[in-house]
């Protein structure tokens, strides 16, 4: 077979289906959705369908392994990192934190930095599977290093439309065979297993660690139901419920080996701010017993910088820094200086920046699910000059980043007279040694968040 499924392949078979036949699969899409609890919480109390499209991802066997050979290549390098920003001051400064963050970081990291880092987390990216150029469309436009956002989703979504499509798909195309995308449950269980090998624990009880809230995504409780189902003990817990006993690790009246967390250091710097215990939680880092790490902390925008820059080339192998220059959209904390631009040629920054705004986009260097992201294109030149002094002012918050491609491609609408409208998508991905898995995102926007205006696509492993 190919190494990729055509995108006029696809909507060849699909776009000629019939309305009825449409609305049948979204009708059956969204009951298994509320058997899968395929929702989210924009208010305590008020839950919404997360919606599933009936247009699939395809992802083939050449396409995962070039993602998992990218996320891994990331995963070395944000684990190089804090020693990197220890020892050079510049790296320090593109990748901000607080006071506080820096103390935890001496304190449950390093120097020396000599403790394993295991990280678990996503990584967004701009990916055109049904181009036959689709190896150099892979752009990675952000890292999060720590808890793998809507891994649940992914999972129930590729799942679902495995069960509502995959007949007809194999009707379709009867030369391919068509199965769920990878197991990012069994992909994040097995990560924690290997740093408790790693650390010389066992793993027979794991805490997954967010903190307690009515609203927003509720992933975990329902992870933590199906690793049930597997064999493997898992309880969920607040931050403020971690504690010790002795020189046992407790999440509540459980005992536990190892925590899984979703919240970052500054969340939880907030919550111990607002009086809540976290002294277990803190010694469970200082033993090396978290998964994220503290590297994981390091995964900011400017990080994109270390990475695609000529200057710090040599901290990273030549394998690692080819996949980079590649794949990685070129990033640049704002600020007068002068550096190698996309084609590699020495520019002034700011002069530069102020020229191509048509084809750049302004991101905060620490926040993340769109907010704050300022696409030049939308501005006059007067407005761009006037958010470039900003940035500079508030340096190094902020980054320009090249704008990837948006893929646009057409999606069925939801209800029961469904028409083809287009959408852009987005992917992300996570892997890990054991394999890679990927969530599909779409929205009518430009900024795709699956909590505001998105949807998800089930990601089908195709052979």
């Amino acid at each position: 077979m190919k190494d990729f499924v055509a995108r006029s392949a696809l909507e060849g078979a699909l776009l000629p289906v019939p309305a009825q036949q449409l609305a049948a699969w979204g009708h059956d899409l969204a009951r298994l959705g509320r058997r899968y609890g395929m929702v989210f919480y924009p208010e305590p109390g008020r839950p919404r369908p997360i919606h599933v499209t009936a247009r699939p991802w395809l992802v083939t066997p050449a396409q995962r392994a070039l993602l998992q050979q990218v996320f891994l290549a990331l995963d070395r390098a944000t684990r190089a990192l804090p020693a990197l920003a220890h020892a050079q001051p510049d790296v320090a400064w593109l990748l901000p934190s607080s006071v506080p963050e820096k103390r935890w970081t001496r304190r449950f990291l390093g120097p020396p930095f000599r403790r394993p880092q295991s990280l678990l987390g996503r990584v967004d990216c701009a990916f055109d599977l049904g181009s036959p150029r689709w190896r150099r469309s892979l752009v990675v436009l952000e890292t999060n290093m720590v808890g793998v956002g809507a891994s649940y989703y992914s999972w129930a979504a590729s799942r679902m439309v495995h069960e509502v499509m995959g007949p007809w798909l194999r009707r379709a195309f009867p030369r391919h065979r068509f199965a769920p995308d990878a197991d990012v449950l069994d992909l994040i269980l097995g990560q924690i297993r290997d740093h408790a090998d790693a650390i010389g624990s066992r793993c027979d009880a794991v805490c997954l660690v967010e903190e307690t809230v009515a609203s927003g995504p509720m992933e975990f409780q329902r992870i933590a139901e199906i690793l049930r189902r597997r064999g493997q003990d898992v309880v969920v817990a607040d931050p403020g419920e971690i504690r010790w006993r002795g020189n046992r690790l407790w999440a509540g009246d459980k005992a536990v080996d190892l925590l899984y967390r979703d919240p970052t250091v500054d969340n939880l710097l907030d919550l111990k701010a607002e009086g809540r215990d976290l002294r277990g939680i803190e010694r469970a880092f200082a033993e090396n017993r978290v998964v994220s790490g503290i590297a994981g902390e390091y995964d900011q925008k400017g990080a994109l910088e270390v990475f695609t820059a000529a200057r710090w080339a040599g901290a990273f192998t030549p394998e690692d820094r080819a996949l980079f220059r590649e794949h990685v959209a070129w990033t640049r904390v704002v600020r007068e200086m002068r550096t190698d631009g996309p084609d590699g040629r020495v520019i002034d920054l700011l002069p530069w920046l102020e020229r191509e705004r048509e084809r750049l986009v302004l991101k905060p260097n620490r926040d993340y699910g769109g907010h704050g992201i300022t696409f030049g294109r939308d501005l006059s030149e007067a407005e761009w000059r006037r958010a470039l002094g900003r940035a500079v002012r508030s340096a190094p918050d902020w980054v320009a980043q090249t704008l990837a491609t948006p893929i646009e491609e057409v999606y069925p609408t939801p209800g029961p007279d469904p028409r083809w409208e287009s959408r852009v998508t987005i992917g992300g991905f996570t892997a890990t040694p054991r394999g890679v898995a990927l969530l599909a995102r779409l929205s009518k926007s430009r900024i795709v968040n699956i909590t505001r205006d998105g949807g998800v696509a089930g990601v089908l492993a195709v052979s």
